[in-house]
């Protein structure tokens, strides 16, 4: 929520942080930001210069969020730890798959093209392949 993009801020003046920054935008929580435009606007508009993000939604939210995204430039955050039902009726559960497949589907129809692990790895400078993140 915006509490945590200004905590963000805080890190980068104290030096802990380097760009590029990478943030996941997780809507629709009771008790943080709801998924509408005005929340989802003041959070990406207060987000560090050299930031990448995606939008990502809770139970019903994902898919508007996700939907939202696409549509205005940002990346996409899915998957069952946030959202296990493949419908809003909530009669179909859902797998990674489905979720997966329907952003793709979404994305095409937007005429957004999907960005390669490997292009996101280096633009976030990582190592290649999985690296070696959290071995000393």
């Amino acid at each position: 929520d915006i509490g945590m993009v200004n905590f963000s801020k805080y890190l980068i003046k104290k030096g802990l942080l380097e760009p590029p920054y990478y943030f996941n935008l997780l809507l629709g929580n009771i008790a943080c930001s709801q998924a509408n435009l005005l929340h989802t606007g003041i959070m990406i508009q207060d987000l560090p210069e050299n930031s990448l993000w995606s939008l990502a939604g809770i139970g019903n939210a994902q898919l508007k969020m996700n939907s939202l995204s696409i549509a205005i430039g940002g990346g996409v955050r899915v998957g069952l730890e946030d959202n296990i039902w493949l419908d809003s009726e909530r009669t179909k559960l859902a797998r990674n798959i489905e979720l997966i497949e329907r952003i793709h589907t979404i994305a095409k129809a937007n005429g957004r093209e999907l960005m390669p692990s490997k292009e996101f790895r280096t633009l976030m400078n990582m190592e290649p392949g999985n690296g070696s993140y959290g071995r000393k």
